[in-house]
């Protein structure tokens, strides 16, 4: 793998944690029947969902589930302009 795709996939994985947890930390701030904290509370769950293999003397469970909010789209935008300021 190039030395820039690995920059990328870690700096959109950065980004995009930074992001949750901004979303989190922000929702925790505003009141519960908040138009806001609903507004960060939206979440995309895409994925597969856990499914499980039995082979008799092995079992394998796969599955992946990716959990996006709005703040998590803000910081993968926002760490993609700074991959491509600094890198590109």
């Amino acid at each position: 793998m190039s030395k820039n795709i690995t920059y990328f996939i870690l700096i959109i994985i950065i980004g995009t944690l930074l992001g949750a947890f901004l979303g989190k930390a922000v929702s925790k701030v505003f009141p519960n029947d908040s138009t806001v904290k609903e507004m960060l509370a939206i979440e995309i769950n895409p994925g597969l969902k856990p499914t499980t293999l039995d082979l008799g003397i092995l079992e394998i469970t796969f599955g992946s589930v990716v959990k996006m909010n709005i703040t998590a789209v803000v910081g993968l935008l926002i760490t993609a302009v700074v991959f491509r300021k600094l890198i590109l």
